[in-house]
């Protein structure tokens, strides 16, 4: 990256107080800066950021179509594929938003970013829809890997007076708490890493399922043993999921482990529904996967929770182009959140037809995709909605780094918090 480059990093980074590139009034259409999301999200409130976060290029042109080449073909790709239970067509959505932000906003989508040189791996990359040109082979073959009794077992060491550490029974859990106001750094020894704790924030390193459903509650109650205007003790105004979906092309690059369609949610089943407040709200990111939809929504009823909006996250390049077809069968370029809302103890929620699915509320985030499993930081969009946006009980499950004010709660949740995946600053 040459210096006049790195300096316009540099000044957006150092000075900017928001990740959002364009938004409308009714906040229906949304262009977010990924990284930078991700950035932000480091400090309290108001505060510019310390670091700036390592990333890949941003694409500059879609993707070569996989997509069947004549009418025919697409015909009987489509005879072959089990009709989607309730699925709503987001093509005219999308377009519509995308036309939206074009007509207003004339920039580059997306800020200049810090590259992060890439080293060739020794094993042979295999490119598949572009996975693995978005993936860093030199941070991927550093990056330390930590397990739950590896990090347990050097506590005493890594954390100093301004991060603390608690430890469950039997070692299944450890939990990493900043209650400052300033980000700390946590230095462990084996493998030799640091880490970068956000402030006001929580960090609870476990495999996630019943055998530690005990030890969550535990922590839960621990960290929030009062109640607020809106959430019990141990209870939270927002819980966001990224579930680790079974996914042919991530298994094949081994970026992350998944868990089959079903599992994700399956091992949450018993475990969540007392921790969300009522009039809570829940998020969860799902893949296109007519099984994976359905498993969500299934878990939002069994949970109390009521459908109430869906956000859908086109992925585009840096002039605003989707990286796939839209309306392509076998890859789409966008994401969705489900997003509902836990139903007073009056209420029953009710299951998600097809009519309803219709009515539902639906927001537009553009933003040009960053490494694989870095999603858009979503606290800047959901604060608005808090009771409170400045005291309010948040956290992510399955997350892969923490959030200032937050709890993260996986096994991944130190993830891109290592110093690895940051550079200073100057």
């Amino acid at each position: 990256m040459n210096s006049q480059v790195q300096g316009q990093v540099n000044l957006d980074h150092g000075i900017r107080k928001t990740a959002i590139l364009y938004q409308n009034e009714q906040k229906t259409v949304t262009l977010i800066d990924i990284p930078l999301s991700i950035s932000l999200a480091q400090v309290t409130p108001g505060q510019s950021c310390e670091r700036i976060l390592l990333s890949t290029p941003p694409l500059e042109e879609p993707y070569p179509s996989t997509e069947p080449k004549t009418c025919a073909a697409r015909a009987k790709v489509l005879s072959r594929m089990a009709p989607a239970e309730d699925a709503y067509d987001y093509t005219d959505f999308i377009r519509k938003g995308l036309q939206e932000i074009r007509e207003s906003y004339k920039a580059t989508w997306c800020l200049p970013r810090k590259i992060r040189s890439v080293a060739d791996s020794p094993r042979k990359k295999r490119r598949l829809e572009g996975v693995d040109s978005s993936i860093d082979h030199t941070i991927l073959l550093q990056e330390p890997h930590l397990s739950i009794l590896e990090l347990s077992s050097q506590m005493t060491k890594a954390c100093t007076k301004t991060c603390t550490y608690t430890i469950s029974a039997g070692g299944c859990m450890v939990t990493i708490q900043n209650a400052t106001s300033r980000s700390a750094e946590m230095s462990i020894r084996k493998p030799l890493a640091i880490f970068h704790i956000p402030p006001h924030s929580e960090m609870i390193l476990s495999n996630i399922g019943p055998r530690t459903a005990w030890a969550f509650k535990y922590e839960a109650l621990r960290l929030y043993p009062t109640s607020t205007a809106s959430a019990g003790p141990g209870q939270f105004d927002f819980i966001l999921l990224d579930p680790p979906w079974q996914n042919t092309s991530v298994a094949r690059s081994k970026s992350y482990k998944t868990i089959r369609d079903e599992g994700p949610l399956q091992l949450l089943h018993e475990e969540m529904e007392q921790h969300i407040t009522c009039n809570g709200l829940v998020g969860c990111w799902v893949t296109n996967k007519p099984i994976v939809i359905k498993a969500a929504k299934n878990c939002f009823e069994a949970w109390n929770v009521q459908l109430v909006e869906e956000w859908v996250w086109i992925k585009t390049t840096a002039s605003g182009e989707p990286v796939y077809e839209v309306e392509g069968l076998w890859r789409k370029p966008y994401e969705v959140l489900l997003l509902g809302r836990k139903a007073m103890p009056t209420e029953v929620s009710a299951p998600v037809d097809g009519s309803i699915a219709k009515d539902i509320s639906r927001r537009l985030i553009a933003g040009v995709p960053d490494l694989h499993s870095r999603k858009p930081c979503l606290k800047e969009l959901i604060e608005p909605m808090m009771q409170n946006r400045r005291d309010y009980r948040a956290m992510e499950i399955f997350a892969r780094n923490m959030t200032t004010g937050w709890i993260a709660y996986g096994d991944e949740a130190l993830k891109f918090n290592w110093e690895g995946h940051w550079t200073e600053l100057p």
